[in-house]
């Protein structure tokens, strides 16, 4: 009898526990993730479908409920009609979006004085943003600039900068502004911006023989002889000679100015005087050294100080180049620079001591002498042996000063190759 009370207990046990459970799962509100629709006062409207929420105005909107395992959740999403803000929102969700603002839509930003509907000048309107007005879109004057638009609203465009504001510009290479000879010009305002030339301005160019940096890569005359030159000018004074010796005048005067003879030093002798008297020396009867090595500046002082001779005077070429070359003229040669001479006569190769155009051909060669000569074209041959029969060293005189510019600054620029 004891064996079976023991062993019945524990069933009854057993078998109360499993009612508890179930009396637990009786007493549950709701089927778990069932939803209901709900307002902002916890309303429920079981008649809505959850999935389908009817809208309501304004920001207005309706929540809703879950069932979980603890009962229903508080209402979710509902948003309940509040007092109306400044904020493009229908607060109140009954009577329209920020209605309680009359200020919204109406023109404001008025400065005294503005021409509004005049050039960029128009009022603005009043808008509500993040729960306040402002006025928006109003341009009112401001300082002309340049961009093709009436800023300050007169009825003009661009007045007072166009034309006469400029901003800095520069088209060469990166690296060569300020470099040498380049530098920076100026755009000035036109037609709305500054887009036009850029004026003023020194881009890099070929290396010329100029004693300048024209490549703007910081070094001088590269690849040209930059040694000094040393030039004598023979010229025939003889009245005959008068038209061309005024175009030659003219012709060297700008180059004396340009940079390219910036190392030159320029010496003068004259051919073509009266004959001064037999108690004279030869190289002083027809013929004289006028000044020895003087800048360039000093040079064009002696140039136009020359006085013409009548004609008839003998004019001794071959002499006075030979004088000019080998001391009897005391020219002060520099041995390191070019020692160049130039001639210029309209008679042939004349001599009053039996010298010859070999003679000096054969001096210049040996003392590294280089000779041109400005002669008649009738009259060339008779040169030819003095210029190493180079026929490129003759030149034919000529009354129109351009032409005598462009011989002689291809005789500087060949000088400045080294190879004349």
């Amino acid at each position: 009898m004891r064996r079976f009370v023991l062993f019945f207990v524990p069933l009854v046990l057993a078998s109360c526990q499993a009612c508890v459970e179930k009396d637990q799962l009786v007493k549950l509100e709701c089927t778990p993730g069932e939803r209901q629709i709900c307002d902002h006062h916890g309303n429920i409207l079981s008649s809505f479908n959850p999935d389908n929420p009817p809208s309501l105005p304004g920001v207005c909107a309706y929540g809703t409920r879950t069932c979980t395992f603890d009962g229903w959740s508080d209402c979710i999403g509902a948003i309940g009609p509040s007092e109306e803000i400044c904020d493009g929102l229908d607060n109140d969700c009954i009577s329209g979006i920020d209605d309680t603002f009359p200020e919204q839509h109406q023109l404001c930003g008025f400065v005294e004085g503005a021409n509004y509907g005049v050039g960029l000048c128009t009022p603005g309107v009043m808008k509500c943003d993040n729960g306040g007005l402002y006025c928006d879109g109003h341009v009112g004057p401001s300082e002309e600039t340049c961009d093709g638009l009436d800023n300050n609203c007169d009825g003009s465009v661009d007045e007072g900068v166009a034309n006469t504001t400029a901003i800095v510009c520069y088209d060469g290479p990166d690296g060569t502004m300020a470099i040498g000879e380049c530098r920076a010009g100026v755009r000035y305002c036109q037609d709305g911006g500054f887009d036009g030339p850029c004026d003023g301005q020194v881009t890099p160019i070929e290396e010329i023989c100029d004693n300048l940096d024209n490549d703007c890569d910081g070094e001088v005359d590269e690849g040209f002889d930059t040694r000094g030159v040393d030039l004598v000018f023979i010229i025939d004074i003889s009245g005959s000679f008068e038209a061309e010796i005024t175009s030659m005048i003219e012709g060297i005067t700008p180059l004396l100015d340009d940079p390219i003879t910036s190392n030159f030093r320029f010496g003068l002798a004259v051919i073509g005087k009266h004959d001064g008297g037999h108690h004279l020396p030869p190289m002083q009867r027809h013929s004289d050294m006028v000044t020895n090595f003087v800048p360039a500046d000093e040079f064009l002082e002696y140039l136009q100080a020359m006085q013409l001779m009548d004609d008839g005077g003998i004019e001794p070429s071959i002499d006075a180049t030979l004088w000019s070359m080998n001391g009897t003229y005391p020219f002060a040669w520099n041995s390191r620079s070019q020692k160049v001479i130039i001639l210029m006569t309209d008679e042939v190769a004349q001599t009053i001591v039996s010298q010859t155009v070999s003679d000096v051909n054969s001096f210049a060669i040996d003392q590294g002498f280089q000779i041109f000569v400005f002669a008649l074209p009738e009259h060339h041959n008779s040169f030819l042996g003095m210029v190493r029969g180079d026929v490129d060293r003759l030149f034919t005189p000529t009354a129109n000063s351009e032409t005598v510019f462009l011989q002689i600054r291809q005789i500087f620029e060949d000088l400045c190759l080294g190879s004349p």
